[in-house]
């Protein structure tokens, strides 16, 4: 299991592979998520703000496996089976190709070839996202555990996307549903804030 940059959302098609816009690999979020985690994973004294100093290089990506291992025990078995379905299925649809009656033989040969050419590239995608997830899901349970009540950071779109993801978690917990509001400072420098209502013991 390794993390690496990939690259955009594939669309795969007889005549090529082509890639979507806004469908970014959930790579380019994970340092930045690791931050939001080294920010809030700590103890905690009651009615204290804690800040915490951004890093600004991205911390390596050994690092961030090693960390999350440590965290959680099951991760790396998790991620591997999660990825493995996936292979599953990129296999069978690799499979599949010749029940496309619609196109001819060249279009045929030339899909399959697609499919397998990028099969590693949408496997490593995966494995992005899940380590992506293990690490919303790490945040959640600091944000629970310690019933924090907002997260604030700088203003740019990797750290809007993180906690986005952090408020869609929190609204579809498996411990329970719990709302949050998510806003910018109207003033310089800009600030993003996650309100989180009251969690109850």
């Amino acid at each position: 299991m390794k993390l690496k940059y990939t690259g955009p959302k594939e669309i795969i098609s007889p005549h090529g592979v082509d890639f979507k816009d806004g469908k970014e690999d959930k790579y380019v979020y994970i340092s930045f998520a690791m931050q939001i985690f080294y920010a809030i994973h700590h103890e905690y004294e009651k009615d204290r703000i804690y800040t915490h100093t951004i890093e600004k290089e991205l911390l390596e990506d050994t690092h961030i496996l090693n960390k999350i291992c440590s965290l959680k025990p099951d991760f790396e078995e998790i991620c591997k089976e999660k990825v493995k379905l996936l292979e599953k299925e990129l296999d069978k649809e690799i499979e599949e190709v010749k029940e496309h009656t619609e196109l001819v033989e060249e279009e045929l040969l030339a899909y399959k070839n697609n499919l397998i050419i990028m099969k590693e590239y949408r496997l490593q995608r995966e494995t992005n996202k899940v380590i992506y997830q293990q690490i919303v899901e790490l945040i959640v349970d600091d944000i629970f555990e310690h019933r924090l009540k907002q997260i604030s950071a700088p203003f740019n779109e990797k750290f809007w996307h993180v906690l986005q993801t952090i408020q869609g978690e929190l609204s579809h917990h498996e411990k329970r549903s719990i709302g949050s509001t998510l806003d910018t400072t109207e003033t310089e420098p800009i600030v993003i804030t996650l309100r989180i209502n009251p969690i109850g013991k």
